[in-house]
């Protein structure tokens, strides 16, 4: 026992004369306690635990060592199995690195088992996270993956934490319900034809209607990074808008047109314009011309094509050929109908002279010069009064006068002109008295297939009378309401006649031979020329007065 001892001894403490001896070798500790004959103790145990503390064991049997304490008989005793301080080894751990990213939004973990290192594990990854400052968005499940693969694999790297990107914010945009692009394009017709009349030159708007709308920036949404710091997002850009002439910012993000007309668009800035003005002439190069506003031609309106306005219509030029409406009309070059021209206004017609035209409107014609074999309709007045201030051809017809210089020509060709009555009212007399006497029908109609329906009794009818029996009830109730209507209206007419002035026409020159005068329905055809003259019915005849 003492020569095994003594070839592995590493080192000892004591001795006989101490009463104690420790011997620290590569087979464990060994501890002997001697006799002495005065029976007195010559150490503490307490000597010997500090002494054994002093030397790196830990792990020893205090049983073992009290026992031989108490027995001191010399024998050693073995009470524990550590190694000598210089024979111990720390145990080896693994290499766990963590590399944050540098934006700070991601982390990686990097694991190497050396040899006889310790297994890693998930709170050793755990801690060195902490040690890093790293908590938030660690994903646990890839630590528990990253220590299983290292295990088995002695190295694994893995993206083990992962922060919350910001959302930046979405710029403004601005979303517009106007079509600005298909200015000048030919509108489409059937078959892949198009229309080269309509090149839909402007882009025409309504009052109150929306022209855009700003859907506003928005601030984005924050984020954080892995070591729990808000990360703010980028907010949108924002967007002005500008509300120019005659349009209008409602909530605070609609633009509005307040007028009816041209809508053009500048950058953002919008603008409605009550006007639209043509250069030069209305043919090919314009197409025709349909405004909600007033129109502008500084040209003229060429054979075949249209210009409709709701509001004024003012020509330089003239019209040859050409339709206009609009509220007024002034034509400053004159009117060649060419038997095709269409000329209507809501209230006045003014030209300096008119040939082969129909003119409607529904106050007054005013021509300067002449009116050749036209087609003339006035709600009130025809004035043709200027240096030759001539009527000559065709018919001119006005609700309450109509004055002019000359009447007819040397020629006597024949010329009408009517006064007392509104030709429009007339029009539209003639118009209802037809769509009173069909709708009669049609209720007169409809109510005789009801009573052949009735006289039936309803359980013997298929489901196909008795469908029609249905909407034959269902129809003359809008049938008769149509009828009154139409009744209503013919008389407000009838009475609107009777309220008419009797009207006259003045001849402020010749009337020659050739002209029908024809005033409230009386007529009167002149035979001889006349001069300076006034017409008018009295007693159921046209008198003849002086001017």
């Amino acid at each position: 026992m003492d020569d095994k001892n003594t070839e592995f001894e590493c080192s000892e403490t004591g001795s006989e004369g101490k009463g104690y001896l420790l011997k620290f070798t590569k087979e464990g500790v060994f501890f002997s306690v001697f006799p002495n004959d005065d029976e007195t103790s010559l150490f503490e145990l307490t000597d010997i635990t500090r002494i054994l503390d002093e030397h790196g064991v830990n792990d020893y049997s205090i049983e073992v060592l009290t026992k031989a304490v108490r027995d001191k008989d010399g024998i050693e005793v073995k009470i524990s199995n550590d190694l000598p301080p210089e024979e111990k080894t720390d145990p080896i751990d693994p290499e766990i690195k963590i590399y944050p990213s540098k934006d700070k939004m991601e982390a990686v973990v990097n694991i190497t088992v050396l040899d006889k290192a310790v297994k890693p594990t998930f709170n050793m990854v755990m801690d060195k996270l902490n040690e890093k400052g790293i908590v938030f968005g660690i994903d646990e499940e890839a630590i528990k993956k990253a220590v299983k693969n290292a295990i088995e694999s002695d190295s694994c790297e893995m993206l083990v934490a992962q922060g919350t990107r910001p959302t930046n914010g979405t710029d403004a945009k601005l979303l517009k319900f106007v079509d600005n692009d298909v200015k000048g394009k030919p509108a489409d017709l059937e078959h892949g034809k198009v229309d080269f009349k309509n090149l839909n030159l402007f882009t025409i708007v309504n009052k109150d209607q929306v022209l855009a709308e700003r859907v506003p920036h928005t601030q984005g949404i924050p984020g954080m990074n892995i070591f729990g710091d808000t990360v703010a997002a980028k907010p949108g850009k924002s967007l002005m808008i500008a509300a120019g002439k005659n349009t209008q910012i409602v909530d605070e993000h609609k633009v509005i047109s307040l007028i009816d007309g041209q809508f053009t668009l500048t950058g953002n800035k919008m603008t409605v314009m009550p006007t639209i003005e043509i250069k030069g002439d209305v043919d090919l190069s314009t197409g025709n011309i349909t405004f909600n506003g007033s129109v502008i031609i500084r040209g003229s309106v060429q054979m075949g094509f249209e210009v409709k306005a709701e509001g004024d219509v003012e020509i330089y030029g003239s019209i040859s050929g050409g339709t206009v409406e609009g509220k007024n009309i002034t034509v400053k070059a004159g009117i060649q109908g060419m038997q095709r021209g269409i000329i209507k206004a809501k209230e006045d017609v003014k030209a300096s002279f008119a040939e082969n035209a129909k003119v409607v409107a529904g106050r007054d014609i005013m021509i300067s010069e002449a009116v050749l074999h036209c087609n003339l309709s006035a709600g009130k007045k025809i004035v043709v009064q200027g240096k030759r201030g001539m009527i000559a051809g065709g018919i001119a017809v006005a609700g309450e006068e109509i004055l002019v210089k000359v009447a007819g020509n040397q020629m006597d060709t024949i010329t009408k002109l009517e006064v007392g009555i509104n030709p429009m009212l007339r029009e539209e007399y003639s118009t209802t008295k037809k769509a009173l006497k069909k709708a009669e029908e049609d209720l007169d109609q409809a109510k005789k297939a009801l009573n052949v329906l009735k006289a039936v009794n309803s359980n013997d009818l298929p489901l196909a009378k008795k469908e029609l029996l249905l909407r034959l009830t269902k129809s003359q109730f809008p049938l008769a309401g149509e009828v009154k209507k139409f009744k209503d209206r013919i008389a407000a007419i009838e009475a609107e006649f009777d309220n008419l002035k009797s009207g006259k026409i003045k001849v402020a020159d010749i009337t020659y031979s050739g002209v029908k005068i024809i005033v409230r329905s009386v007529v009167k055809q002149i035979k001889t020329t006349t001069q300076h003259c006034t017409f008018s019915e009295e007693n159921g005849e046209v008198k003849i007065g002086e001017y």
